[in-house]
């Protein structure tokens, strides 16, 4: 984690929690971990994003080979 081991990490808690105070310190623990929650849902937003993409794009193509071969029959007769 940003090249920290569990030695420093550790030491940057206790610091915290001296200079927070136990109810400042849960109050901040707690809004860290909804961060990080809601960071886990950004991969999956981002996939459900590239999916409608793709979706999307194949049926403007569909519908740009559907007017292409409109026109060319148009020409043929």
């Amino acid at each position: 984690m940003f090249g920290l081991g569990a030695p420093e990490v550790a030491i940057i808690g206790v610091a915290a929690a001296f200079l927070l105070g136990p109810s400042k310190l849960a109050e901040f623990s707690k809004d860290l971990g909804k961060v990080a929650g809601e960071l886990k849902e950004v991969p999956k937003e981002f996939q459900k994003g590239i999916r409608e993409g793709e979706i999307e794009s194949k049926a403007v193509k569909a519908k740009i080979v559907r007017e292409e071969e409109a026109a060319e029959a148009e020409k043929v007769e």
